[in-house]
């Protein structure tokens, strides 16, 4: 039959008789916050009332949103609707007829995942290989291409991935993979447990040693050297990474694993990165704070940029500088910028270094005095 539970949602196994009585098929208006009877006008004002407060924008619980939403599109489409009415969930998730699941996408992750009806099992994926790259930010910053070397399982290709031919049946585990492990821990006591055959490793066949394959000495697999070209585009974030599809580990019977390589940001000698943003630091002694400063930044790309501040500027210790547009480029808006930013460091006099202290209180009361005046 169709019809159980899934994660989130009521839901029970219902009869053989399959009326729709035996189906849980409230749900759904429960969610939307109307009867079964309820016309589709009825239904809309219902939803678009809920999905205000449901908003998580609005403070709302995002598995309850994506609830609503897909409760309000089964019952907003009168097929979706009437075979739910029929057959509950897996009605829907089934299409009624055990066919083609149309809605796989939607309740996929919300409702419990994959079909439980007579659909042909997809095959499984193997693990991905997770690769780590060292990136600078000059990288980040100009975008360059990057090679990773990795070792990988790929299906043989001298066998096609039978591991030889004419295989037979395993006379250990008989044909079934797996074999009775019995140990005796004592005196009347005995531990039975089951573990994979060793002869065909899980298999359940066998070969013969003239005709197993000798490329891959039947094991269907073999271990190459695989090398990627790793695109690092300009302005990605520092915990990026680039998603390789199928190009992992292989085995018969199982799709190619992926392979995702991750940026790992080295730590940059002069700038510090939060986000578009690029902060400096730069230590300038107490005459420049008090007489103005420039000094050239070089930046990532190598250009040198001059910072001059005015001459009748006095610049405070911790006094931040705002360059706008010369930060990281923004990721996938290379034209775009942040900003950079210069936090400057005093460096005051060390004891009789100050040799002219009667001009220094001198500015210092005319210092005093402007302010006095303009207060």
């Amino acid at each position: 039959m169709f019809f159980g539970g899934f994660p989130g949602f009521g839901g029970s196994d219902p009869s053989d008789s399959g009326t729709p009585g035996d189906v849980d098929n409230q749900e759904f208006y429960d969610i939307v916050g109307v009867p079964q009877n309820a016309s589709q006008d009825e239904i809309k004002k219902a939803y678009r009332k809920k999905v205000v407060k449901a908003h998580p924008d609005k403070g709302g619980d995002v598995e309850e949103f994506k609830k609503l939403q897909a409760a309000y599109e089964v019952l907003s489409n009168p097929e979706k609707r009437e075979l739910y009415d029929k057959y509950g969930l897996e009605g829907i998730k089934e299409g009624g007829a055990g066919g083609m699941d149309p809605f796989e996408g939607l309740f996929g992750g919300l409702f419990g995942g994959g079909r439980r009806g007579g659909g042909k099992p997809q095959a499984k994926k193997m693990k991905p290989i997770i690769k780590e790259i060292k990136v600078t930010l000059e990288d980040l910053y100009s975008g360059k291409m990057k090679k990773v070397t990795f070792q990988r399982q790929r299906t043989c290709e001298s066998c096609e991935g039978k591991g030889g031919k004419d295989a037979k049946k395993c006379s250990t585990c008989k044909g079934q993979g797996m074999v009775e492990k019995v140990v005796q821990l004592g005196p009347g006591f005995i531990s039975s447990s089951r573990g994979v055959c060793h002869d065909c490793r899980g298999e359940g066949t066998t070969f013969d040693k003239n005709n197993r394959c000798k490329v891959c000495k039947g094991n269907k697999v073999n271990t190459e050297e695989k090398t990627l070209e790793v695109p690092i585009e300009q302005g990605a974030p520092n915990d990026h990474h680039v998603v390789f599809s199928g190009e992992g580990d292989e085995m018969p019977g199982a799709l190619g694993g992926d392979v995702a390589v991750k940026f790992n940001v080295e730590p940059h000698k002069r700038f510090e990165r939060k986000g578009a943003d690029l902060y400096i630091k730069k230590s300038i002694s107490l005459f420049e704070a008090l007489t103005g400063t420039a000094f050239y930044i070089e930046h990532l790309d190598g250009k040198k940029i001059l910072i001059a501040t005015p001459p009748n500027e006095v610049l405070v210790p911790n006094a931040r500088k705002e360059i706008k547009g010369k930060g990281m480029p923004f990721y996938k808006d290379a034209m775009s910028h942040g900003n950079l930013y210069i936090d400057f460091t005093v460096e005051f006099p060390k004891k009789n270094e100050l040799k002219n202290l009667e001009e220094l209180k001198k500015v210092n009361e005319i210092d005093c005095y402007e302010k006095i005046l303009t207060f």
